[in-house]
């Protein structure tokens, strides 16, 4: 009887524990959907503590912006020295100001500061990585390699998604370019067609 009791007692103490353990693995695994791992393309990390969070870069032909947010979670200052990528001819860290009236962008004088603890946001219409020059153009849905230099010496290696974005209508190649008027949109060409018509003119007039 102690024999059989005992097969009694140990069977109805795994039926008690079958839902217990169900239930865990339940809680288990929506915790792993509601926190699911961050991709390369959503935070990108140096050994030191430098994230660039959500970066992306605007679909665009010729020239293009890289976005997102630099954080520096380490105990000293660092600053984003330069960045290139494959793809661009020319990459550069600017600032969008009004100088006389006019939006322009131009090289930011020592790079991107970050200090200690703080972010440093780039975003359209604001200060960004300029691609210029580009050997073809961004589409929606490509993969765009690029990399950052910093002060410390550390460099980040990440693919950025490119993107759709159409925001106020700002158009990378409408703005002048500071100290980069080769690099300009040609949306200066009224002028240059203004000055044929004017030469023109003034040959039918000499003849």
């Amino acid at each position: 009887m102690n024999k059989t009791f005992t097969t009694r007692a140990l069977t109805f103490a795994a039926l008690l524990a079958l839902p217990l353990s169900l239930t865990a693995c339940a809680t288990e695994a929506e915790d792993t959907e509601k926190a699911p791992a961050a991709s390369q393309q959503d935070v990108a990390k140096t050994e030191s503590g430098i994230e660039f969070v959500e970066p992306w870069a605007k679909a665009a032909d010729g020239m293009s912006g890289v976005f997102g947010t630099l954080k520096n979670t380490s105990d000293e200052e660092v600053t984003l020295v330069s960045a290139s990528s494959p793809r661009a001819g020319l990459v550069e860290l600017h600032e969008t100001t009004m100088v006389d009236g006019k939006m322009i962008m131009r090289e930011i004088d020592g790079g991107f500061v970050i200090p200690a603890g703080e972010s440093y946001v780039l975003e359209p219409g604001e200060h960004h990585i300029m691609l210029m020059e580009l050997d073809s153009e961004l589409l929606p849905g490509e993969v765009l390699p690029l990399t950052l230099e910093f002060s410390n010496g550390e460099t980040m290696t990440l693919d950025l998604d490119v993107r759709e974005f159409a925001g106020a209508d700002e158009d990378y190649g409408d703005l002048e370019h500071a100290d980069h008027d080769e690099h300009a949109d040609h949306g200066d060409h009224g002028d240059h067609s203004d000055h044929e018509g004017e030469e023109s003119h003034s040959e039918e007039s000499h003849d």
